[in-house]
């Protein structure tokens, strides 16, 4: 049953009980929405949107979340927000984000299926909720590691505490999801692919189990996950083989029509996913956050196989806190080492086909999806009411030899970049 199919049925249900006068006396409606803008100090973009004519697509959401008691120990979670697509960087959407039933057999237990929000870091159960947290934007290096955010399946969660006030949670899932990737093409040879924007479907299936211990005052929080991503292009290559014209001279064959052997490829990628967590509190109300997470790509050489993290203090001053954070992603020193030589890789010009030879080399380049970049941000957040609050920061960001947020100008060979971000937001929950 495709996924579109099971959300109709959720839709269904949630009409029956909406029906019903005793669960709609019990129904809970709520709301969450933050009006976001930034501006960065570059012409080009960055982040899909940023640039120095500003933005307000970045962080601005709207929201809405449904609870319906459907019986004893059942609930239906329903959860649609407005957003910039995901799939076009000129339009907004609807979505459907959580749609999901529950059943809790007691306190210590929790099933749910449906449409979830996939359990990968510490805010991604309330990344959407800019009130939850004080970050004016959670650490883009580290909360794109997993493409998708959410997940249409299966998850069993038990919780164990004690008398000392900690409480152990340990979460299991399975499940499956649909993303599309961006990539931005600075050149390219394909037929129905214009330069400039790039989006290419995936489908993934997932499994993964996290731990999460939380005591009074401190979350720790590990992960382990494992995706199984096919492509809606087919067969994904593994590697590029080099092909010598002359002594020093020669190309990575990445079309096949090209000279040279057969390009390796693979009918998915396997993927695993390690991440590390915690929020620890500290003396004189400073806190402590980091997170860490290796993505490892097993059975191709790729951009995404990568390392991320970042390290954040805060301090709360009455209504204030301001924080500071560090953060970082780097592809694995093969797969940065491997876009980087397709990028810088060029034939003579007075060479046979010079100009459509590299132009695959670009293009290949900025398809591998590399990252080497790192951030430090300066911000505040400020509380209006327990339910809505100001946001303010300034991020400073310096790039490598490649990072795949920016969009490249078609000139440039995408590297060695630095620009900073000011953003100024508002939020809410209803």
């Amino acid at each position: 049953m495709c996924g579109c199919k099971r959300i109709q049925i959720l839709c269904a249900s949630a009409l029956f009980v909406l029906l019903s006068s005793e669960a709609t006396a019990e129904m809970q409606l709520s709301g969450f929405g933050t009006l976001g803008a930034a501006i960065s100090d570059q012409d080009f973009n960055y982040q899909r949107y940023l640039n120095d004519s500003g933005t307000f697509n970045r962080d601005s959401i709207l929201g809405l979340q449904l609870e319906m008691p459907m019986a004893a120990n059942w609930n239906l979670t329903l959860q649609a927000k407005g957003a910039p697509s995901t799939h076009d960087d000129n339009a907004w959407e609807p979505t459907l984000s959580w749609a999901f039933i529950s059943w809790r057999p007691s306190n210590d237990w929790l099933l749910r299926a449906g449409k979830l929000r996939l359990p990968l870091l510490l805010y991604s159960a309330n990344s959407d909720v800019s009130v939850t947290f004080d970050f004016a934007h959670l650490p883009l290096e580290m909360y794109s590691l997993m493409p998708s955010a959410d997940v249409k399946g299966l998850s069993i969660a038990k919780t164990w505490s004690d008398n000392a006030g900690r409480e152990w949670t340990l979460e299991g899932y399975i499940g499956t999801a649909h993303n599309d990737w961006r990539y931005f093409l600075r050149e390219t040879i394909l037929p129905d692919s214009p330069t400039g924007t790039l989006y290419i479907g995936a489908d993934m299936r997932m499994i993964g189990l996290t731990a999460m211990l939380h005591t009074d005052e401190n979350i720790w929080r590990l992960g382990l996950h494992r995706a199984e991503v096919e492509s809606d292009y087919g067969s994904m290559p593994s590697d590029a083989p080099f092909v010598s014209i002359l002594p020093g001279i020669g190309y990575f064959k990445t079309i096949e029509a090209m000279p040279g052997p057969p390009i390796p490829t693979v009918d998915h990628l396997a993927i695993d996913v390690l991440t590390l967590g915690a929020e620890i509190a500290l003396p004189n109300d400073f806190r402590l956050i980091g997170e860490y997470g290796r993505r490892r790509i097993n059975n191709a050489i790729m951009g995404p196989d990568t390392s991320a993290g970042y390290l954040a203090v805060l301090k709360q001053i009455g209504r204030w806190t301001p924080y500071v954070y560090w953060a970082g992603i780097r592809s694995a020193q093969r797969a940065l080492g491997f876009s980087t030589a397709i990028n810088q890789n060029r034939v003579p010009d007075f060479m046979p086909n010079a100009a459509l030879i590299n132009a695959t080399q670009r293009m290949e380049a900025d398809l591998q999806g590399a990252y080497d970049q790192y951030s430090v941000a300066i911000g505040t957040s400020y509380r209006l009411s327990p339910n809505s609050k100001l946001k303010a920061e300034w991020q400073h960001t310096r790039t490598g030899s490649t990072a795949s947020f920016i969009d490249w100008p078609f000139d440039e060979e995408g590297s060695g970049r630095q620009l900073n971000v000011f953003s100024l937001s508002y939020s809410v929950v209803f």
